[in-house]
């Protein structure tokens, strides 16, 4: 009989005919994973889903896991059980080389896991032949290079302690330590801070090794319950350090991103419920690390002028705390102030949201200097204009009103405003700015005594001359204007051209309600990730609930994506950048 057929109820059904179905699997958050018992701590959701992707997987089939390794390690593991029993090296050889071969997570682990139970067997030709065949993919593969000691080590001289040191780590994938001279400083500040933890508890007559082998004992113990000195407890140890020195250095990049601006941090969150081990940890380690990062936070250097470029269209709202700063630290020089803001916006010329800058820093020059608000809010306008999306934020009418006092002045900026969007000529739109407040014709002061003299000889025609030379605008100023702020008619209005070349980002198929839309956009300009206070501080102006507008998005976009586009991640909203593709108008 064919080994690829299986036998069901007198019916054959062909391996070959399966496929994974990866909409199927069910996600289990990643953690470290020591044993197959893990399996008894996942969900009855993940345990049938295990038991399909073991059952696919010897049939060759191997599904794409997306980042849920758990189910990997588990499989590896499961195999190592069935070793125990059938005894058969050759097959188990051709399970682990087909699982690091088909899930390269796991590939370190099956291989040195493999070459112990031939060292159990005193098969010196199998391991030697395994570990030929391993140094020369290896070598073929270059796999060394891109771990995170090795790849650095010529760029940051590095001695060959902290090259064995930092590989070791998981390698950070995240937008922030991607960058360049981000991931660069927060690597040179970890090393420091393992570097000034050590003197720290030599000082105390020990060291870091020692503290942090304390640590792993007691979560190898407490946590995984493994009797110390049993094959599975020495395994863990070497794992859980790593572990432990990975949580070192997202504190590290945690200072680091608080230094450039970056609010949202990592999470430090320990995985083990056990109170006893939270006390211990904190006690033997957390309480002097957070002492020596502060102390040596200052060793961090400043971004340069490209990275801060990077940083600025990684986080849209970047800028606020810098803006913030030169609002506090204003002194009455307006020019200066406009220059700041000026170059704070071309530090963010690749941050999509850039127009917000000018707009906020507009409002804030209103109570300082009319004519500066007004450069201001033109420089909005032209960045607006160059944006994905034509906002157009209008000034409120309280600030409308303290801009101008006469309705030619409103006028005047209206011209202003109309000419731009024509043209788009930002420099000449900031030279009309002192116009603005300039009377077109200048009041006439007459001669009262001479008017007197007059006025007795010729009283109509003196009436008439007075009603004639009067500054029209004088008596229309407070009352006309308003009038016009209480009609809600003291607003800039923008040609309706624009407004008809406005498009809809989002596939036309899809329905969303204009709420809805606002929500996405939210989401392209915070590069598909937002915080959920600020998202619940939003809908909370627009008079809605947060859960039910975003699961209102979830259930829209089901038939298009089938699955849901707006996930849940620690203290964020995001979304997958595949699946907001699938939304956007093509």
């Amino acid at each position: 009989m064919d080994n690829s057929i299986i036998d069901v109820a007198g019916e054959s059904f062909s391996l070959s005919n399966l496929s994974s179905n990866n909409s199927a699997i069910h996600y289990w958050a990643n953690k470290p994973v020591y044993s197959y018992s893990e399996i008894k701590s996942a969900t009855n959701a993940q345990r049938v889903y295990y038991k399909t992707f073991k059952f696919n997987f010897l049939g060759g089939l191997y599904a794409d896991l997306q980042g849920n390794d758990n189910y990997a390690f588990v499989l590896l593991y499961d195999f190592l059980n069935e070793y125990q029993d059938h005894r058969n090296p050759m097959r188990l050889e051709k399970q682990l080389r087909d699982l690091g071969n088909n899930y390269a997570v796991t590939r370190t682990y099956c291989l040195s896991s493999l070459i112990k139970k031939l060292e159990e067997r005193d098969d010196r030709n199998a391991i030697e032949r395994i570990r030929k065949e391993e140094n020369y993919y290896v070598g073929q593969n270059n796999s060394d290079y891109w771990k995170l000691g090795t790849k650095n080590k010529t760029k940051l001289n590095l001695s060959n302690n902290d090259v064995d040191l930092l590989n070791k780590l998981w390698n950070p994938n995240n937008n922030f330590f991607n960058i360049e001279f981000c991931g660069l400083e927060i690597i040179k500040f970890y090393l420091y801070v393992i570097k000034k933890l050590d003197e720290k508890y030599q000082k105390e007559s020990s060291s870091l090794n020692i503290e942090l082998t304390k640590i792993a004992d007691i979560i190898a113990q407490k946590h995984y319950r493994y009797r110390k000195g049993s094959e599975n407890y020495n395994y863990s140890l070497q794992t859980i350090l790593n572990d432990i020195n990975f949580n070192i250095f997202k504190y590290c990049e945690n200072i680091v991103r608080e230094n450039y601006g970056q609010k949202r941090k990592l999470s430090t969150e320990l995985q083990y419920a056990s109170a006893y081990i939270k006390e211990e940890y904190d006690d033997k380690l957390i309480l002097r690390l957070k002492k020596i990062l502060e102390i040596y936070r200052p060793t961090i250097l400043d971004p340069d002028e490209i990275t801060d470029l990077e940083l600025n269209a990684l986080n849209s709202t970047r800028w606020k705390t810098k803006l913030d700063e030169l609002s506090i630290n204003y002194k009455n020089d307006s020019k200066k102030f406009i220059e700041d803001v000026v170059n704070l916006g071309h530090s963010n010329k690749n941050n999509p949201a850039v127009e917000n800058i000018f707009f906020e820093a507009a409002k804030f020059m209103v109570n300082q200097d009319n004519e500066a608000a007004l450069s201001l809010y033109i420089y909005y306008l032209y960045y607006d204009l160059k944006s994905a999306k034509f906002d157009n934020k209008p000034l409120n009418k309280t600030i409308l009103k303290s801009l101008f006092k006469k309705s030619e002045q409103l006028v005047n900026f209206q011209d202003v405003v109309d000419k731009l969007i024509k043209d788009q000529n930002l420099q000449e739109a900031l030279k009309s700015i002192p116009l603005v407040y300039t009377p077109k014709r200048k009041k006439i002061q007459l001669d009262r005594n001479a008017i007197q003299e007059v006025h007795e000889k010729h009283s109509g025609t003196v009436e008439l001359l007075n009603e004639y030379l009067k500054d029209d605008n004088e008596e229309e100023t407070d009352d006309f204007l308003s009038a016009i702020v209480d009609n809600e008619k003291l607003v800039l209005t923008i040609p309706s051209a624009l407004e008809t070349n406005k498009i809809s980002s989002f596939d036309d198929s899809i329905k969303f309600s204009n709420i809805q839309l606002e929500i996405l956009d939210i989401f392209l300009n915070e590069n598909l990730s937002i915080l959920q206070t600020d998202l619940e501080i939003f809908v909370k102006s627009k008079g809605m609930f947060r859960n039910q507008l975003v699961e209102s998005i979830n259930e829209i976009c089901y038939d298009t994506l089938d699955d849901i586009l707006i996930e849940e991640e620690d203290e964020l909203y995001t979304i997958n950048e595949n699946y907001f593709n699938r939304i956007l108008a093509i």
